[in-house]
């Protein structure tokens, strides 16, 4: 009995230390250099993580398209910049939550800047950037770097004119009056100018019907080997793995998101030369955007990792990074567009049901 009274005892002592020295370490740590902040954005990264090894993902298969209601409250995406609107806003205009990305702004020409480029990064049509204009209103035929140029509405589209075009036929195309076209102060149409071949008219708020006439039926080129897409796309992720969060909007969001965990990986939706893929300034976070040869492009954005560079072939289904938040996101998933002959479309309209 005393020498289990003892052994008891030494227990007690024992646990009494334990739990001073524990009292000790937080005391230390209260007193200590502070912690860091929490981190919201990962820091960029100027060369992509090690590619995941083979097999340790599924294949990417069909999903389901769960989504919310047409009204539900969802965060609208567009590339942010502390760019200047191309014109002063009214005070109504500035108290309201327009995002200001959607309507035509100054933006300074940069070294290496491209038109195509510059649509691919501010979620433009390709084509609607020759009806960038500069500040005096000319027409921009080449970049000049440090020149302030006015990029496009997101609503806005432009035609390029053709011999014998008038502009009733071209008005009644896009599905606009040819009064609209005369007052967008780009065209400086006055009523009895003459439509010259190769003059850009921007046609404003277009969006229902979005192609050139000789465009509609052109053929695809089809590219036979091996860095070549088909055309027939797979889901960006995983079966069950998310929710269509945002939808294809005209004009407001050209493209879909989709709410999934952090890390899920993010699959080539088909294959093809990757073009870029790191760090977008204007609010794409880590981005990818790859070209599938066959008039199609497309863009993953916001993402936690990339495992490409500028150069390589990735094959339909192959990882090439994982969801994230970065850049304009409030929150993880993953923005996907895709550009048919420079169109943005609904990814919707040629992605599986």
């Amino acid at each position: 009995m005393r020498r289990l009274m003892y052994r008891l005892s030494y227990l007690f002592a024992g646990l009494l230390l334990v739990t001073g020295w524990l009292g000790v370490v937080q005391l230390a740590g209260a007193f200590g250099p502070p912690q860091p902040p929490r981190i919201f954005q990962v820091p960029v990264t100027p060369t992509p993580a090690p590619a995941p090894s083979a097999g340790a993902e599924p294949a990417p298969t069909p999903a389901p398209i769960p989504t919310p209601g047409e009204d539900d409250n969802v965060t609208l995406f567009l590339p942010f910049l502390s760019m200047q609107p191309a014109w002063p806003q009214s005070q109504t205009e500035q108290e309201s939550d327009a995002n200001p990305m959607t309507e035509s702004f100054v933006y300074t020409v940069q070294p290496g800047d491209t038109l195509t480029g510059l649509a691919v990064e501010f979620g433009r049509d390709v084509k609607s950037m020759s009806c960038v204009r500069t500040e005096a209103g000319e027409e921009v035929k080449r970049l000049i770097q440090g020149e302030r140029i006015v990029i496009p509405a997101l609503s806005d589209l432009c035609h390029v004119v053709k011999s014998g075009q008038t502009l009733d036929q071209i008005a009644a195309w896009y599905g606009v009056s040819p009064q609209a076209l005369m007052d967008a102060p780009e065209n400086h149409l006055t009523p009895d100018a003459r439509l010259r071949p190769g003059q850009t008219l921007l046609i404003p708020n277009a969006r229902s019907r979005y192609r050139d006439p000789e465009e509609v039926n052109a053929p695809r080129p089809q590219r036979d080997g091996w860095r070549y897409g088909d055309g027939q796309f797979v889901w960006p992720l995983p079966r069950g793995s998310f929710w269509i969060s945002q939808r294809f909007k005209h004009g407001r969001h050209m493209a879909i998101d989709m709410a999934s965990p952090a890390g899920t990986p993010v699959y080539a939706a088909d294959t093809g030369l990757v073009k870029k893929a790191g760090w977008s300034e204007i609010g794409y976070g880590y981005r990818i955007i790859i070209d599938h040869g066959n008039d199609y492009i497309t863009l993953y954005a916001h993402l936690s990792e990339y495992y490409v560079q500028p150069g390589d072939i990735v094959q339909k289904g192959e990882i090439i990074g994982r969801v994230g938040s970065t850049g304009n996101s409030t929150g993880p998933h993953l923005h996907f567009e895709i550009r048919d002959y420079g169109y943005l479309i609904d990814p919707l309209l040629v992605l599986p049901k």
